[in-house]
């Protein structure tokens, strides 16, 4: 990423023709993507204290889950946030919640999905860049037979869940898991599916001042 003083100082050099083909990917370009598809009702403002309550990375276009449904973002995140985040709920580990999270959410390439939960893998696992390389291709990351059987399994129930047999729940108890962790696999990555194609369709994106913020120092 630009950011630096090397590439403002080769811009300097450029002529006019030049930063005139780089358009968006000039340095100076201030991209005017919009946080949502939809417009929030008019008037409206999200309730700083809710946002407290349920932080997320995406303040800006929360207001859509908000606006239209009042109610709506509480019960959502009641149902939610155990699944996601509370250690005592189920068996799965929080490392393994997010590492489900950022392989469903890379299939289906859910921009604001993926880049909350590769943060937060990155974060449980102490290695942000290794979070990164399973975001984009696990397939090329070392990881355990429990792990693989997990991302293997998750990556079918998203593309091809009509497909799926006993087999497939075979192959994860051959990988040590048992029929309880399994139930909270399927759950998770099921849950993870819909919040994916719901912050998709709805065009929300992770806030800018988030983005700079897990931007590495110096990038």
């Amino acid at each position: 990423m630009s950011g630096g003083g090397e590439p403002k100082r080769r811009n300097a050099t450029m002529g006019e023709d030049q930063i005139k083909r780089d358009g968006t990917l000039h340095p100076g370009f201030i991209a005017p993507d919009v946080y949502g598809f939809l417009v929030p009702r008019k008037g409206f403002e999200v309730d700083p204290d809710s946002l407290t309550e349920l932080p997320v990375p995406e303040r800006n276009s929360i207001a859509i889950l908000s606006s239209y449904e009042t109610e709506g973002r509480a019960r959502f995140g009641a149902f939610v946030m155990p699944v996601f985040f509370d250690p005592a709920y189920g068996r799965l580990s929080l490392a393994e919640r997010e590492f489900i999270g950022v392989i469903v959410s890379g299939v289906n390439h859910c921009i604001t999905c993926l880049v909350v939960h590769t943060d937060l893998l990155g974060k449980y696992i102490g290695d942000h860049g290794r979070a990164r390389r399973i975001g984009i291709n696990y397939r090329q990351v070392t990881l355990s037979d429990r792990e693989r059987a997990i991302a293997d399994f998750c990556v079918k129930l998203t593309n091809d869940p009509g497909q799926l047999e006993a087999a497939d729940i075979a192959m994860l108890r051959a990988a040590g898991l048992d029929d309880e962790e399994i139930y909270y696999v399927v759950e998770l990555a099921g849950l993870f599916n819909m919040t994916n194609r719901t912050t998709a369709a709805y065009g929300m994106r992770p806030d800018d001042d988030f983005m700079a913020e897990i931007t590495p120092a110096g990038g």
